[in-house]
């Protein structure tokens, strides 16, 4: 019984062998071109042939953190493969990024760190596997443990770093202050990070499945889970001309591209609110904020004309609340201008009334004291509001009720002169 489970367990992995999987690929296009007979490409491309083959290619390849032909195709540097510990420093490194590792060396022989890098149904690697050296992988090669041992010991040489970091005058170097000197430093190029930049990039481009669904769904006013985000005003950056693989095996797989963001600094340009050249108040204009004012203070009025809809007390306080936010507006609108550079108001193509001045222009605060301009200025703020007011209940039924008038006017001038004092003292 114990013979029979082991037979079938075998059966099993040859079954699930991704390695196998990886060889039946591989030779398809050597059995298309014909150019050896099927026997001869068989026997080529079985486990045992392919991976001895393989592992005498492993020494003409090196993994990498930071390959140096991405600033020269001719730079010839001692393989860095650079690894840290994570640490929450806030830093943007390789330590606290997720990201591959990346294969230099003879183009011809990338087919090698492709098997290395297969993941077996375990979820590790090829590579994980011969480190870990599991019953496992020697199964799946149908090895024996002498083979088994020559094979790792050829294909680990793909993580040995050089004695000695070697520079080249083709690589891309800073002068980095330190102390009374300075020290040079080599700079190469993380392609693992940048690759993983990449991929998360295509993720957002438009012709990605699920921000083609997010796209669909907003066009049809819909909701989505996810939704989509678009960065603009990227550069792609090219590596290896005709021949990335000379480069790298990642810019192989990126064919030749990295994908950078603008990182300029931004252009902020001063926004200039409109400048008004004689009277502020004709310079206002409604907003949806003001408008629902207007219509509220208005609808109160309605409210007012039948007693039994509400108390005098309570009209009285609703009104004032509705007039202080449209003063506070008025205010606001006001603001934006009086923060705007001093002096404006002193061009040709401006002619302001003292007050307006002295209200809006910077420039002109030091001669507030002098001047009594807060009550021309409230006076004016109740008059536009008035004639606002009118203007909007024109045709309506009680228009004759709900217009303001002179008496309106005087009562509403002392809550307006509360207001801008109010905001002047905020100042």
């Amino acid at each position: 019984m114990l013979m029979r489970e082991t037979s079938l367990s075998i059966r099993i992995e040859t079954m699930t062998n991704s390695i196998v999987t990886f060889l039946e690929g591989r030779k398809q296009k050597p059995l298309k071109e014909g150019k050896k007979s099927a026997e001869e490409i068989e026997s080529d491309y079985s486990v045992l042939v392919w991976v001895a083959n393989a592992a005498q290619r492993a020494p003409q390849l090196s993994l990498v953190s930071h390959p140096a032909k991405f600033s020269h195709p001719d730079a010839r540097t001692s393989p860095i493969l650079f690894s840290t510990a994570r640490k929450a420093d806030g830093l943007l490194r390789s330590g606290n990024a997720h990201a591959g590792h990346d294969v230099v060396g003879n183009a011809a022989a990338l087919d090698v760190y492709t098997f290395l890098s297969l993941s077996l149904d375990d979820g590790q690697t090829v590579l994980q596997h011969f480190e870990a050296q599991t019953d496992h992988l020697k199964r799946l090669l149908g090895a024996d443990a002498d083979s088994f041992q020559a094979w790792r010991k050829s294909f680990l040489q793909i993580k040995t770093n050089a004695e000695g970091n070697k520079t080249h005058p083709n690589v891309k170097q800073v002068y980095f202050p330190v102390e009374q000197g300075y020290h040079l430093l080599s700079v190469l190029y993380p392609s693992g990070l940048m690759t993983e930049h990449r991929e998360r990039l295509k993720r957002m481009k438009p012709y990605a499945l699920e921000v083609k669904e997010a796209r669909t769904a907003k066009k049809q006013q819909l909701f989505h889970p996810q939704g989509y985000a678009e960065i603009t005003g990227t550069l792609i950056q090219h590596f290896g001309g005709t021949k990335p693989q000379n480069v790298s095996k990642l810019n192989s797989n990126n064919g030749g591209e990295a994908w950078l963001l603008p990182c300029f600094p931004p252009e902020l340009d001063l926004l200039r609110p409109a400048l008004p050249q004689k009277d502020f108040f004709t310079t206002l204009r409604l907003d949806e904020e003001s408008k629902a004012l207007f219509k509220a203070f208005r609808d109160l009025l309605v409210a007012g004309n039948n007693n039994t809809d509400i108390t005098r007390q309570g009209f009285l306080q609703w009104r004032d609340q509705l007039l202080v936010q449209l003063f506070d507006w008025i205010l606001l609108k006001a603001s934006a201008i009086q923060n705007y550079q001093g002096g404006w108001s002193e061009a040709k193509a401006y002619n302001l009334s003292l007050e307006h001045q002295v209200w809006l222009d910077q420039k002109q605060f030091s001669k507030r004291a002098e001047q009594g301009w807060q009550p021309a200025i409230a006076q004016q703020m109740v008059g536009w509001l008035a004639r606002r007011h009118n203007r909007m209940i024109k045709g309506h039924p009680l228009a004759a009720y709900l217009e303001l008038g002179k008496e309106e006017k005087d009562e509403f001038y002392a809550l307006a002169v509360q207001c801008l004092a109010e905001m002047e003292d905020g100042r």
